[in-house]
């Protein structure tokens, strides 16, 4: 029998629009794995083995890397079924194909609450691996692949350092030690000593690797006694084994020194803090923002420059609970500032250097505290951006249907959740909970974000800022175009004349050089051959700028 060709047709056309619309459209989240009910149970399938159907469970606060492939990694977390005092800690290690959106059972027992094995420090073992633990551990991947992580809670605050080799998969106990509550020696500041070990902590998160391949640990919480919040700064050099501790205090709950915004100092310092954002810039600088501070959350920004061995408090308050600015989406101001925050573990740096947070907590102890809103920070400028989300406490979310990109799609309010970038610039959001005193709700799920850039370009209000020619010499029309531009430059002083067209990557589709012949100076611009979307025209004379945002459509 022949088959229905009609059918046939009808059938590509819907596959198509299913992966059309679960690549994501610019400025949509997509729900793209995992359940959206509370509490899901893991399918751990074989270990080492992907499947459609794996899953980990639902999980509060595990720790995750990016491998050099591209592929993301899990360890750790708390499970419940949100019933605050049944809940389980698990510490196995899972693996997700970004290319098939699977994952994969890579090591672990599967079992909660398990003591894990050490075996001998130093030495890796296919028989080794770390004990459960929940509350965020620190993790990073170093420059040759490796995963390694740092301590997090497993019957108390733990300062034990792993390393997991990939090719081998085996983990090796490097440093620290195997039970709770150890406060660590910190050596001389500066001085890196074979004997240094930081002290216990959670709730660190820190994911710093510098160029050089030195692992970086800031803050957390040490929950023994006498404990408290911390704001000690160490490197680890990997190919030493060594810790050094290198800034901050080795007494917790400080209140750290603020000075003078945007200057570098060798006497300012962050104060204490836990479960805050975190990124590395192009430089090679880390910043961190908000956190919890003893009894109080925050919303400053912070940089360290590890050329220097200075920090710098880059903008937002100096006190505790104090109040955000949200103002309009897609609008930078200098006033925007997220509200004071922590469990915002959900953190990103895009392609362009600039920085993301998701969500996370407004209140301690609080059942309608968490947030569901998308912020990106500017770099050069300073600024930040609502770009997604509400403004509201404990929002609801919207998961739409599973691979389906749609403009209503949203996660819920949510804190201790994780997140990846992939090699194409995209955000991945996974697991969380909305936490509160008698109840947890927690997801497994998985969300992708498609960044608009039209939303969230920051060059173009640097340019904006920078125009020091007046409007009444250069008239740019239609604005919005369909396909031609026409630049009119109404001035007859000056020599040279130059015309750039830039997209929202910083490239420029367009160059043109000329020198005045008429009173009036009158170039087109054919840019049928462009995507339509936001640019940057940038008109030179003899050094003068001006710029102005064009759209073509």
């Amino acid at each position: 029998m022949k088959p229905n060709i009609l059918l046939l047709i009808f059938f590509n056309f819907l596959l198509c629009c299913f992966f059309y619309q679960a690549k994501g459209q610019a400025g949509e989240w997509v729900w793209i794995k995992g359940s959206k009910t509370q509490g899901a149970l893991a399918t751990y399938g074989t270990q080492g083995v992907s499947s459609p159907a794996n899953n980990p469970p639902a999980l509060y606060e595990p720790c995750q890397w990016t491998d050099l492939n591209g592929d993301f990694w899990l360890c750790g977390g708390y499970w419940t079924n949100g019933n605050s005092s049944t809940g389980y800690v698990y510490g196995d290690l899972w693996k997700y194909n970004v290319s098939t959106n699977q994952w994969t059972w890579m090591k672990g027992s599967g079992l909660p609450d398990n003591p894990g094995h050490y075996g001998t420090q130093g030495i890796p073992s296919p028989n080794n691996y770390p004990s459960g633990r929940l509350r965020g551990a620190a993790s990073w991947t170093d420059n040759i692949g490796n995963l390694w992580m740092f301590g997090g809670d497993f019957l108390g605050s733990l300062n034990d350092l792993w390393r997991y080799n990939i090719s081998t998969n085996e983990w090796t106990w490097m440093k620290g030690d195997s039970i709770p509550y150890q406060k660590g020696n910190y050596g001389v500041q500066g001085i890196p000593s074979i004997f240094n070990n930081p002290r216990c902590r959670e709730e660190a998160a820190t994911s710093w690797t510098d160029n050089q391949g030195n692992l970086w640990l800031f803050g957390g919480a040490d929950f023994g006694f006498p404990g408290g919040t911390l704001n000690d700064l160490w490197k680890y050099d990997v190919s030493s084994n060594v810790w050094t501790w290198m800034k901050g205090d080795s007494i917790a709950d400080q209140s750290g020194t603020y000075g003078i915004q945007g200057v570098e100092h060798p006497s300012y310092n962050p104060k204490a803090r836990c479960v805050y954002s975190h990124w590395k810039d192009a430089t090679g600088k880390l910043w961190i923002f908000g956190g919890f501070h003893k009894w109080g959350l925050l919303n400053d920004i912070w940089r360290y420059n590890p050329a220097t061995n200075n920090w710098a408090w880059m903008g937002g308050d100096t006190i505790s609970s104090s109040f955000g600015s949200y103002g309009t989406k897609c609008v930078y101001d200098s006033t925007n500032i997220p509200s004071p925050r922590f469990e915002n573990r959900a953190c990103w740096s895009d392609q362009f250097g600039n920085f993301w947070m998701f969500g996370g907590c407004n209140a301690v102890f609080s059942l309608d505290s968490v947030r569901n809103d998308l912020w990106m920070y500017c770099v050069a400028t300073n600024k930040w951006i609502w770009v997604s989300g509400n403004k509201t406490f404990n929002p609801g979310g919207n998961w739409g249907t599973l691979g389906v990109s749609s403009p209503t799609n949203i996660p819920n309010g949510r804190a201790g959740s994780v997140g990846w970038t992939d090699n194409n610039g995209h955000l991945y959001l996974f697991g969380g909970a909305r936490l509160g005193v008698t109840s947890y709700d927690m997801f497994n799920d998985i969300w992708k974000y498609t960044i608009d850039t039209a939303c969230t370009n920051c060059n173009i209000n640097v340019g904006i800022e920078e125009t020091i020619i007046s409007t009444d010499e250069v008239e740019v029309y239609p604005n919005p175009t369909a396909g031609e531009l026409t630049i009119v430059i109404h001035s007859s002083d000056f020599k040279k004349a130059e015309i750039h067209l830039i997209n929202l990557f910083g490239e420029r589709v367009f160059i043109s050089n000329g020198n005045n012949n008429d009173a009036t100076h009158i170039k087109k611009i054919n840019i049928n051959n462009l995507d339509n979307g936001i640019y940057i025209l940038e008109v030179v004379l003899d050094g003068r700028r001006f710029v102005k945002k064009v759209a073509k459509h």
